[in-house]
C-alpha cells in the first residue's frame, strides 16, 4: 500500500478491534479509526511491538481505543517506518493528512498536552537553524584562517624576494589588497553569522521558558481551570517574568503563545510589550510588534506601543514607510499614521524602488493626506526609475487617482526606454493611458509594442488586440498578424474573444485561419458553447460543423455539455 487516502468515519468500527466508545470526541474518533487502518496495515502485534519499541501494551492498547492520544510524533512515525520497510511506504500528502488529524485530535483530548507538542515543535525548528548557522561559522572561520595564512604567506614573499621581484610587486601588491578586501569581508559576514547566532540563542532560551512554563503550570486538562484562576495562577502572573527588552524578541514571543493557542498568556504578554519595550528607530522591529498585536487583536496594546514608538522611528525606504503606515492605520491610530505620513515625505531616500514608491502613494492616499502625496507625486514623477514595466504601471495608476498631471508626466519619461516585452504589463499600461486621454502616448506606446512584445497566452493577448484597436486599428492588424501565426491556446472562452476581437479588427481571413487551427485542439471540457456561437457569428460554419462532431463523439462527454452544446446547435 502507497497511499492512504482520507475517508469519512466509516460506519462500524475497524474488524479485530473492540467498537469506539461513543463518547469519544469526532475529533479523537477519526483520528484513532485512521490509526487503526495504520496498525493493521503494519502487520504488528501489540507483544512484538513492545518488546521492540519501549512502549508497554496498556499504552498502546489505550492509543488504539481512543482513550489517550499520543502527544509526540513519535508513535505515528514509528508505524508509517515499518509500514516503508514492508514496501508500503506512504505518500507526503498523506503523511501530512495524517499529522493534521493527530494534531486536531491532540487538542481536543489534551489541550495542555497540544499547547506543548506545538511550542517544542517551535523549539526544535529554531534548534535546527542555530545549528545551521554554527555550521556556517565553523566554514566562515575555515576560510578566514585560510585567507589569513594567504597574507601570511605573500608578506614573507614579498621581504624575502623583494630584490629580484621588482616586476611582479604591483600584482603582488593587487593581490594582497584583493585578499584584503576579502579579509575584511569574511570578517563582517563571521559577525553577522555571530551576531545571528547569539539571536537563535535568545530565542531558543525564550520558546524554552515558554515550554517550561506551559509544561510545569498545569497538568493535562488542568490547565483549563488553572487559566481561570486569579493571584499566582493567572495568565499575567504566568508571564509576569518574561524579560521583554526589543521589540522584534516580544513579536517573537507574542507569535510563539498565539501559535500554541495560549491566548489568555499572549494578552497578558502584549499588554506588558506595549508599556515595556524598549523604543527603536528601526521601522521593520516597529511594525512587526504591531503586526504581532493586531493578529492578537489587542487593540489597546497596538495604541500604546504606536504612540510611544511612532515619535522616535526613522524611516528612509518607502516600502517600510507603506507597510508601518498600513499597520498604524490598521490598528486605528489614524492620527499617529497621519503624523507619521507628513513626515515620511522628508525622510525617505529619493533614489527608491519604483515599486515601493508607488505602494506608500497608495498608503498616502488611502490615508487622504494630498499635501504629502502631492509632494511624493511631484518627485516620483520626474526621478524614478521606469525601466520595470510592472512598477511603472503601478505608479501610474497611483497617480492617475492622485491627480493627471504627475501620472502624464510619468507616462512620457517611461514610453520611450519602458521594457515592453511584457503583454500583460503593456495591456495594464495602456489602459492606465486610455483612463487618462492620454491618446498620442497611448499611440506611441503601441507602436513600441507591437514589434516587439512577446505573445503570451489567448486571453492575454485578445486583451492587448482590444487596447491597441482602440488605439490605432492598423496597428492592431499587425498586431493580429503577429498573434494568429504562434498562439495556441486551447481554453474555448479564450479563443472565443480573440475570434471576436479578429472581426472586430477586420482581420476576417485571419479569424478563419485561427478556427482552423484551434478546432482540432480545443478544450471540450471548457465552455464550448460559447467558442459555437462565435463560429457562427464569424460564418466559419465548416469548423463549427468539426466541433459539433469532436463532442458527439466524446465518449466521456459530461450530460450538461451535450445538452448545452447541442441545444445550441439546434438553435441554430
Amino acid at each position: 500500500m502507497t497511499e492512504l487516502t482520507p475517508r469519512q468515519p466509516a460506519a462500524c468500527d475497524t474488524p479485530g478491534f473492540k467498537a469506539l466508545s461513543p463518547d469519544l470526541e469526532p475529533e479523537v474518533a477519526t483520528w484513532v479509526r485512521e490509526l487503526r487502518t495504520i496498525w493493521t496495515a503494519a502487520g504488528v502485534t501489540m507483544n512484538r511491538f513492545a518488546g521492540r519499541y519501549p512502549l508497554d501494551k496498556g499504552t498502546l492498547s489505550r492509543y488504539l481505543n481512543g482513550k489517550r492520544v499520543p502527544r509526540d510524533h513519535w508513535f505515528l512515525n514509528t508505524l508509517l517506518a515499518i509500514q516503508a520497510e514492508q514496501g508500503k511506504e506512504v505518500s507526503q500528502e498523506v503523511r501530512d493528512h495524517l499529522t493534521g488529524l493527530h494534531l486536531e485530535a491532540l487538542k481536543v483530548a489534551h489541550p495542555q498536552q497540544y499547547q506543548v507538542r506545538m511550542v517544542s515543535d517551535e523549539l526544535e525548528l529554531a534548534l535546527v537553524g542555530q545549528h545551521e548557522a554554527e555550521r556556517y561559522v565553523r566554514a566562515l572561520q575555515e576560510q578566514l584562517a585560510d585567507r589569513i595564512r594567504q597574507i601570511e604567506e605573500l608578506t614573507d614573499q614579498h621581504g624575502r624576494l623583494r630584490a629580484a621581484w621588482d616586476d611582479d610587486r604591483a600584482a603582488m601588491a593587487a593581490e594582497k589588497e584583493r585578499l584584503e578586501r576579502e579579509i575584511a569581508e569574511l570578517e563582517h559576514r563571521l559577525q553577522m553569522a555571530q551576531e545571528r547566532i547569539a539571536q537563535t540563542e535568545h530565542r531558543c532560551r525564550h520558546l524554552e521558558d515558554i515550554l517550561n512554563r506551559l509544561q510545569d503550570g498545569a497538568s493535562d486538562e488542568r490547565f483549563d481551570s488553572a487559566r481561570n484562576n486569579t493571584g499566582s495562577g493567572s495568565p499575567a502572573a504566568s508571564v509576569g517574568d518574561l524579560p521583554l527588552t526589543k521589540p522584534d524578541i516580544a513579536a517573537e514571543v507574542l507569535g510563539a503563545f498565539r501559535k500554541a493557542d495560549a491566548r489568555p498568556q499572549a494578552l497578558a504578554l502584549a499588554a506588558r510589550a506595549a508599556d515595556e519595550v524598549s523604543v527603536t528607530s528601526d521601522p521593520g522591529d516597529v511594525t512587526r510588534l504591531l503586526e504581532e498585536l493586531r493578529e492578537l487583536e489587542a487593540h489597546d496594546a497596538a495604541k500604546t506601543w504606536a504612540e510611544r514608538s511612532v515619535p522616535v522611528v526613522r524611516v528612509t525606504a518607502p516600502g517600510e514607510a507603506a507597510r508601518l503606515l498600513a499597520e498604524l492605520r490598521q490598528a486605528g491610530a489614524q492620527d499617529l499614521a497621519l503624523e507619521l505620513a507628513v513626515r515620511v515625505v522628508t525622510e525617505i531616500s529619493l533614489t527608491s524602488d519604483t515599486g515601493d514608491v508607488a505602494q506608500l502613494l497608495g498608503e498616502l492616499r488611502r490615508l487622504n493626506v494630498r499635501e504629502p502625496a502631492w509632494t511624493l507625486a511631484k518627485w516620483a514623477a520626474r526621478r524614478v526609475d521606469v525601466s520595470d514595466s510592472w512598477s511603472v504601471v503601478r505608479l501610474l495608476a497611483e497617480l492617475r487617482r492622485l491627480h493627471p498631471r504627475p501620472a502624464l508626466m510619468l507616462a512620457e519619461r517611461a514610453i520611450p526606454d519602458i521594457n515592453v516585452t511584457n503583454a500583460y504589463d503593456m495591456v495594464q499600461m495602456l489602459r492606465e493611458l486610455r483612463e487618462l486621454h492620454a491618446w498620442p502616448l497611448a499611440k506611441a506606446l503601441a507602436e513600441r509594442v507591437v514589434p516587439a512584445v512577446d505573445i503570451a497566452g489567448t486571453f492575454t493577448m485578445a486583451q492587448m488586440l482590444q487596447e491597441v484597436r482602440k488605439v490605432d486599428p492598423q496597428l492592431a492588424l499587425a498586431l493580429a498578424e503577429r498573434t494568429v501565426l504562434v498562439i495556441d491556446g486551447t481554453n474555448p472562452s479564450d479563443i472565443a474573444m480573440m475570434l471576436a476581437e479578429l472581426q472586430e479588427t477586420g482581420a476576417h481571413s485571419l479569424a478563419m485561419a485561427l478556427a482552423e487551427r484551434a478546432v482540432p485542439i480545443v478544450d471540450l471540457a471548457g465552455d464550448v458553447a460559447v467558442l459555437l456561437d462565435e463560429l457562427w457569428a464569424i460564418n466559419a460554419h465548416g469548423q463549427r460543423e468539426d466541433l459539433l462532431l469532436r463532442c458527439r463523439s466524446r465518449e466521456a462527454n459530461t450530460t450538461h455539455l451535450a445538452v448545452d452544446v447541442l441545444g445550441r446547435a439546434g438553435q441554430a
